[in-house]
C-alpha cells in the first residue's frame, strides 16, 4: 500500500488532491488480492485507475504548458513511460488474470514508479509553480 508522505507534497492543491485520488485507486487495486476479487472487479478497478491516470497527466501537463514550465517535454515523456508501463500490466492481467507476477509487477513497477515520480518530478514542478507565483 502507498501512503502519501510529507516529502510527496507538491504544494499545489489541484495536483496534491489528484495524487491522493491516484494513490487511493492504486491502493484499491492492490487490496483486491487474487483470491478475493473477481477478474471483472479487478478489470473495472484497473479501468478506473487508467482513466484517472490519463486525466491527471493531462491536467498536470496543461498546468505546465500554461505556466511555461521549462521541463515540460521531459516531464511529459515520463508520463508517457508510466502509461506504457500501465498498458503492459493491463495486458498481463488480460492474458493471465490474477497471479503472483501481476501483483509483484503492480508493486514493483507502478507503485515504485509513481512514488519516485511524485517525489522527484512533481515536487520540482511544485517548486517551480510556487516560485512563479
Amino acid at each position: 500500500m502507498v501512503t502519501l508522505s510529507k516529502d510527496m507534497e507538491v504544494g499545489v492543491l489541484e495536483i496534491d488532491s489528484q495524487h491522493m485520488e491516484l494513490v487511493n485507486r492504486l491502493n484499491a487495486l492492490m487490496s483486491m488480492g487474487h483470491d478475493v476479487a473477481s477478474k471483472e472487479e479487478t478489470q473495472k478497478t484497473m479501468d478506473l485507475l487508467e482513466e484517472y491516470i490519463i486525466k491527471h497527466f493531462a491536467d498536470e501537463e496543461e498546468l505546465q504548458k500554461k505556466n511555461k514550465y521549462p521541463e515540460y517535454e521531459s516531464h511529459k515523456k515520463l508520463h508517457e513511460l508510466y502509461i506504457s508501463e500501465f498498458q503492459k500490466l493491463k495486458k498481463e492481467f488480460a492474458d493471465n488474470g490474477h497471479s503472483l507476477k501481476f501483483t509483484m509487477d503492480l508493486n514493483n513497477s507502478l507503485i515504485n514508479w509513481i512514488v519516485k515520480h511524485i517525489k522527484s518530478a512533481d515536487v520540482e514542478l511544485g517548486k517551480f509553480l510556487k516560485n512563479k507565483s
